[in-house]
């Protein structure tokens, strides 16, 4: 009675780790990764780490604004470009950031082109 119970969980494990990688290989395809860079709430790259964004092709060309305040970011992966700005609008001030050099900044939005 004991093997009954294990045996149900590995068929479980099993059967829901194969029918996921299909579907990531999929999204893989569709959508690839295009730039990645990481945000500073200050100056310098160092301190107060906000995180690594990631975008894909699909958010080629779309206006998005920081969720927090920026002091500082930098570009560790680009197969496209990004360009920050001072508006939300991603209209007044566009500075193209270069690739793994700190840019100290307060921009309130960023723009991905393939």
């Amino acid at each position: 009675m004991l093997y009954l119970p294990a045996l149900a969980a590995a068929a479980l494990i099993a059967t829901q780790t194969a029918s996921a990688a299909p579907i990531a290989d999929v999204c893989r395809v569709d959508d690839p990764h295009e730039l990645d860079f990481r945000t500073f709430g200050v100056e310098g790259c160092l301190e107060e780490n906000q995180g690594v964004y990631t975008l894909e092709r699909s958010q080629s060309n779309v206006c998005y604004t920081f969720v927090d305040p920026i002091g500082s970011l930098t570009v560790a992966d680009n197969l496209c470009t990004l360009t920050v700005y001072d508006d939300d609008a991603c209209a007044e001030a566009p500075i193209v950031v270069p690739t793994d050099i700190c840019q100290n900044g307060t921009w309130a939005s960023y723009k991905m082109t393939c």
